[in-house]
């Protein structure tokens, strides 16, 4: 039987290998694109931590008695991955200087953004609403 956290980490492990894949094996079609799949790689592995990290401390934060705990735990995370992410962008910015890659900042923003949907989606399953409105 798979526990809850082995149960939910396999939508975040396909999609870490479909991305960390395709920056791989299309990596010269993306630096035709003006992307670093380097780069997009690294925000991916970085999103992968935070939200592996996040998925946990959401499944402790089920059994809590406090019912808004749930949902700090969820917006935590999503704020951590925001400031991480926001401050691997200035330090690589900063770093790179004119061999920066806008385009792929932008679409590791898409990541962020794809990331935050699934871990929440992972959260609203994680503990199912009750249709008598207690917690």
């Amino acid at each position: 039987m798979k526990t809850k956290f082995q149960q939910f980490y396999i939508p975040l492990i396909v999609l870490f290998g479909v991305v960390n894949g395709i920056c791989l094996l299309f990596s010269d079609a993306l630096k035709l694109k003006q992307i670093d799949p380097v780069m997009v790689a690294g925000a991916n592995t970085l999103l992968f931590v935070i939200c592996t990290v996040s998925i946990r401390s959401q499944i402790k934060s089920v059994n809590n008695t406090n019912p808004h705990a749930m949902v700090r735990s969820v917006m935590g995370s999503v704020v951590l991955k925001l400031f991480v992410l926001g401050t691997a962008a200035f330090i690589y910015l900063y770093n790179v200087g004119e061999a920066q890659s806008i385009n792929g900042i932008f679409l590791s923003m898409g990541l962020y953004i794809l990331y935050t949907w699934l871990e929440v989606k992972m959260a609203m399953q994680i503990k199912p609403t009750k249709k008598n409105g207690s917690n």
